[in-house]
């Protein structure tokens, strides 16, 4: 009787503890898959953009870019979260984007939404949270665009030039014909 009490006892006492380490399992697994899908959420992929000058404030890193990029290609490569993938999907995205060197005067106006007066195209990057990063790498190119087309800076001055001093002679001769009807 008392090896059949024990048996029972010992049979009892390892079902009970099978039961509960199934039930932890299933619980911790639960939180891990949980983390693994906030994860999946929050882990965005290398993504590069093409900012201009005016979109942006130099001197603030941690403003973000207004508008829309001129260029965003997304890699759909996953880099390591710390500052060595950083450095490999800023690197991956200036791989990516010299292609686009030759055509950008025409890529940028045409995909921007406004005109522009010697601006300069800046490469943001984003790895892993979805912000944008200023690589402060830059063609070193000034671009002028007017109506969705490129232009030549010195000729756009020129353009702005006479533009202001028409305003200023419509101005001056609005002015000279009110005092004349005095």
């Amino acid at each position: 009787m008392d090896t059949r009490c024990c048996a029972l006892l010992l049979r009892s006492l390892l079902t009970v503890s099978i039961l509960l380490s199934a039930a932890t399992a299933g619980k911790y697994s639960r939180f891990r898959a949980a983390d693994v899908e906030r994860n999946a959420i929050t882990n965005a992929p290398c993504t590069c953009a093409i900012f201009l000058s005016g979109q942006f404030n130099r001197f603030n890193r941690t403003e973000q870019p207004k508008g829309n990029p001129g260029i965003q290609l997304e890699l759909m490569q996953h880099f390591a979260c710390t500052a060595t993938g950083n450095k490999q999907c800023s690197n991956r995205c200036l791989d990516a984007i010299v292609k686009h060197l030759p055509n950008s005067q025409n890529v940028i106006c045409a995909t921007i939404d406004r005109d522009c007066y010697r601006e300069r195209a800046y490469l943001f990057y984003q790895n892993c949270v979805p912000r944008w990063v200023n690589s402060n790498l830059s063609a070193g190119k000034e671009f002028c665009c007017q109506n969705d087309e490129p232009m030549r800076c010195n000729l756009m001055a020129e353009l702005i030039r006479q533009s202001i001093l028409e305003n200023g002679n419509a101005t001056s001769i609005a002015v000279t014909s009110s005092e004349e009807q005095r």
